[in-house]
């Protein structure tokens, strides 16, 4: 008995000393990370966790989105597709930051002064001293710097932000969704060819002892080309200190928000030929972003002798009309993990009155009569823009006879096409140098391109409903 009784007590020891090995072993590699040093120039930060490392939102961050230090933290694209599955709080936490961050950098340059960033290609942020200094930085940034976990050292070197997320969505504005359906693609140079397969290949006959000739798969390349897209807003000299903060938070969501319209727009509406496909569009400045690239309601019109247009003889959406146009998609209306329904509020109004999705009996407990809403149809998720058209003549296009009374659908497989990005949001804040004008101009700058698979007979990999009434 007592010999069992030793044996068991050394196992249970044995199993013990493994399991305080184990955590020696993670305390010792998460304090290396909590010492770790980041260089910038010829300056090191330190961090330094406050409190329970475990329980703070640094630490939950940093493991959320894989980064071993803050700084890396603020450079991550917070609404990039591989953190789909990040919590929604974890992001708006990330982002507000990086608000904080680039407003006190903002104020330093503005208001005391300091050098300022570059708007070229290269250039990287400069160092901006004493960001916890200011007024801004010290009221507002180092609380929240502390509340999120981490002790700094260096004056704020280790808050220049290189790369900033679209995620700042304004009040009374629909939240920017279409862009985020699309892989995004990082394009490592410019131009930047990703090699795409476009036809497959299956097995045959071989006669006994017989030849075979051999085939390969078909491959194609899908070209990016970036454009840069700007917007700046000028800023009085004479701006009063006090306010500066606020006026420059307003001012940053702005011109970041700015970019992300910009995108969404020329996704859906783009056209980069001479002629814009629509009239009012044509008609505009060579700036319009709905002129950098060729959108999805011109692929389709593009592709309309192989009948990417399904119309609804100027009535409302119906969902023979619909299914028509998942039908007109071939193999690539299959799968409703890959498709989305990209509605203006005005059709997604018309797809609340369907009638297989107002009665309960019908559609079951998501029947919009009980719900309210409507988040999918035939199970393919619904994305809403206001940037869909209700103003198009019955071809779909805005046109100079008219009437522009109509409006437009999409249904995209978006496994076909991709969003390139070149550069992030960056968000800058410059001396406006033409005189005689005394003020500043805050900043932005995104460079990228959307490219799909080329539209053919074989390829129908987005369908335009139009003529809706």
């Amino acid at each position: 008995m007592d010999t069992k009784a030793e044996k068991l007590e050394a196992e249970t020891k044995a199993i013990e000393d493994r399991m305080s090995a184990i955590e020696s072993r993670l305390l010792a590699s998460d304090q290396e990370k909590m010492n770790s040093v980041t260089s910038q120039g010829n300056d090191a930060t330190t961090y330094v966790p406050v409190g329970n490392r475990y329980d703070s939102d640094e630490s939950r961050c940093l493991r959320a989105f894989g980064c071993k230090s803050p700084a890396q933290l603020i450079e991550v694209n917070t609404m990039h597709s591989r953190f789909k599955d990040v919590p929604l709080h974890l992001k708006q936490v990330v982002s507000s930051l990086k608000n904080d961050i680039d407003v006190c950098r903002m104020t330093q340059q503005i208001v005391n002064g300091e050098k300022l960033d570059r708007g070229d290609d290269n250039a990287r942020p400069v160092h901006v001293k004493g960001m916890l200094e200011s007024r801004f930085g010290s009221s507002v940034l180092a609380p929240r710097v502390k509340a999120f976990g981490t002790g700094v050292t260096g004056g704020g070197l280790e808050w220049v932000p290189t790369a900033l997320s679209a995620q700042y969505i304004e009040e009374y504005e629909l939240e920017r969704k279409v862009a985020q359906i699309f892989r995004q693609q990082n394009m490592t140079t410019n131009p930047y060819q990703l090699t795409v397969q476009n036809n497959i290949t299956k097995a045959r006959i071989q006669a006994e002892s017989g030849g075979l000739a051999g085939s390969n798969f078909g491959t194609a390349k899908i070209n990016f080309d970036a454009t840069k897209l700007t917007e700046f807003m000028p800023l009085s000299e004479e701006l009063n200190e006090d306010s500066a903060p606020d006026i420059l938070s307003v001012v940053r969501s702005e011109v970041v928000e700015s970019q992300v319209r910009a995108t969404e727009a020329a996704i859906l509406n783009g056209d980069d030929t001479g002629t814009h496909f629509d009239f009012d569009t044509d008609a505009g400045g060579a700036e319009l972003s709905e002129k950098a690239w060729k959108g999805l309601r011109r692929l389709a019109f593009d592709n309309s002798g192989n009948g990417s247009l399904i119309d609804f003889t100027a009535g409302a959406v119906d969902l023979t009309g619909l299914r028509n146009m998942r039908a007109a998609m071939g193999k690539f209306g299959v799968n409703i993990r890959e498709l989305s329904w990209v509605l203006s509020t005005k059709v997604y109004n018309q797809f609340l009155s369907i009638p297989e999705v107002i009665t309960a009996e019908k559609f079951g407990p998501m029947a919009t009569i009980l719900q309210g809403a409507l988040a999918a149809l035939d199970g393919i998720p619904i994305i809403i823009s206001e940037y869909s058209r209700d103003d198009v003549s019955a071809t779909g296009a805005n046109t100079v006879g008219g009437p522009n009374t109509f409006s437009t659908c999409l249904l995209v497989n978006t496994r076909r096409f991709y969003f390139g990005v070149r550069r992030p949001i960056r968000v800058k804040a410059v001396m406006n140098p033409t005189p005689p004008a005394d003020e500043w101009l805050v900043a932005s700058w995104w460079r990228g391109d959307f490219k799909g698979h080329v539209q053919s007979g074989t390829e129908k990999s987005v369908i335009l409903g139009h003529n809706i009434a």
